[in-house]
C-alpha cells in the first residue's frame, strides 16, 4: 500500500463516496459495474489495500475458520489440518489454530471466547466434547463440523472405524493367527462413537465371528502414540506370550509395537505380526501393514462443508464416511508353526 493512502483518497480519485468504495472493494451489491471498475482502477493506481480487520468489522465476517485439535504433532491431526487449511486458503479464508492438549487428565477445557468474534465457523478434529462444552460451542452460533470423532448433534466427516478394525483383524485371521492382541487408544472413552471405542468393537467382533478369544486381557491401551505402542506391546506379551499377532488402532502405535518386538528379539511378520490403521507416510519405512484412510481428504471435505454452510445455511446435519483399504506389507505374515 502506498504510504499515507487511505480510503478517502480512493473515493476522491474515483469521484464516489467512501461507503461506495467500501462496498465495491468487498464485492457487495448496489454498486454498478462501471462504478466498481472506477474504484478498482483508482485503488490499484494508488496502491490501496483495504484493512482486513476493518472489513471484518464492517461486514461482520472474519473470513477465518477455527481449527480445534488435541495436538498437531500426530500424523492424523496434522494431515487432516493440512487438507482443511489448503481448502480454506483456496477460498480466501484464514485458519485459526486452537489446541487443547489431550496428554493430561483431564484435558484442557474448551473456552469459546478464544474463538468468539474471531472466526466464522469451527472445525473440530478428533475430539469429543462434554455436554457442558457442547453448550459452550453452540453459544458461538456458528457452523461446526467434527472430523474423526462423531459428536451427536453435529455434522461429521470420518471413516467406519469398526469396519476398518474388522478389515485389519480379518486379514490376520486369514493368515492363520489364533491369538490376536489389540493395542487400543485410551483405556476408557466416554464417547461410544469415538475411533477408540469403534475400533475396539471391530477387533472384538471380528474375533468372535471367527470363534476366537476376545478377552479383555488381550487389549492394552496405547494412547494412539508410538511410545504408547511400545509400552503396550511389552505389557501384552508379558501377560500373554502366546500372542502371535497384534492389531494396532493407529499406525503410530503399530510402529511402537514393531520397535518393542525388535527389542525382544522377535522377528516382525514371522514370530509376531502387526497391522495398523491410518496410512502413515512413514509406514512403508518399517514395512507396516495397515488399513489406510484418506486423512487429508477428510480435513478438506470438512472445510468444504463449512464453506457451504456459510454460503447457504441449512439445519440439516451431514455425515460423510470415507472408505478404507488394506495395504499389505512385511509386518504381517502367516502364523508361526
Amino acid at each position: 500500500m502506498a504510504m499515507g493512502t487511505i480510503i478517502d483518497d480512493v473515493a476522491k480519485a474515483a469521484g464516489v463516496s467512501t461507503a461506495t468504495v467500501s462496498r465495491a472493494l468487498r464485492g457487495l451489491p448496489n454498486v454498478t459495474a462501471s462504478t466498481k471498475e472506477l474504484v478498482l482502477r483508482a485503488a490499484a493506481e494508488l496502491g490501496y489495500v483495504p484493512s482486513r480487520s476493518a472489513s471484518a468489522l464492517a461486514s461482520g465476517h472474519t473470513r477465518s475458520v477455527g481449527l480445534v485439535v488435541p495436538a498437531i504433532s500426530r500424523w492424523f491431526f496434522a494431515t487432516a489440518l493440512e487438507g482443511a487449511e489448503h481448502t480454506l486458503r483456496s477460498a480466501g479464508f484464514d485458519a485459526l489454530l486452537y489446541s487443547l492438549p489431550d496428554d493430561t487428565s483431564p484435558r484442557a477445557a474448551f473456552d469459546p471466547d478464544v474463538l468468539r468474534s474471531r472466526v466464522d465457523a469451527v472445525l473440530v478434529v478428533s475430539m469429543f466434547f462434554t455436554a457442558d462444552e457442547v453448550e459452550l460451542l453452540r453459544s458461538l452460533q456458528l457452523p461446526v463440523v467434527f472430523v474423526s470423532v462423531a459428536q451427536p448433534g453435529f455434522s461429521h466427516v470420518g471413516i467406519d472405524d469398526q469396519e476398518a478394525a474388522i478389515q485389519a483383524v480379518s486379514h490376520l485371521i486369514q493368515l492363520g493367527h489364533k491369538v490376536i492382541g489389540q493395542i487400543s487408544g485410551a483405556a476408557s472413552d466416554p464417547n461410544p462413537h469415538s475411533p477408540t471405542a469403534r475400533r475396539r468393537s471391530g477387533w472384538r467382533l471380528a474375533l468372535e465371528r471367527a470363534g476366537l478369544e476376545a478377552a479383555d486381557e488381550l487389549d492394552e491401551p496405547g494412547n494412539m502414540s508410538a511410545d504408547g505402542g511400545l509400552l503396550a506391546t511389552h505389557a501384552l506379551l508379558d501377560r500373554r506370550p502366546d500372542i502371535t499377532a497384534l492389531f494396532a488402532s493407529s499406525d503410530e502405535t503399530g510402529m511402537g509395537a514393531i520397535q518393542a518386538l525388535r527389542e525382544r528379539g522377535l522377528a516382525v511378520g514371522k514370530d509376531v505380526s502387526v497391522v495398523g490403521i491410518d496410512g502413515h507416510n512413514l509406514g512403508g519405512v518399517v514395512g507396516l501393514t495397515t488399513v489406510t484412510q484418506p486423512a487429508y481428504d477428510q480435513g478438506a471435505k470438512a472445510a468444504s462443508m463449512l464453506l457451504e454452510a456459510l454460503a447457504q445455511p441449512s439445519p440439516e446435519l451431514v455425515s460423510v464416511i470415507f472408505g478404507t483399504t488394506l495395504l499389505q506389507r512385511s509386518s504381517a505374515g502367516p502364523a508361526p508353526g
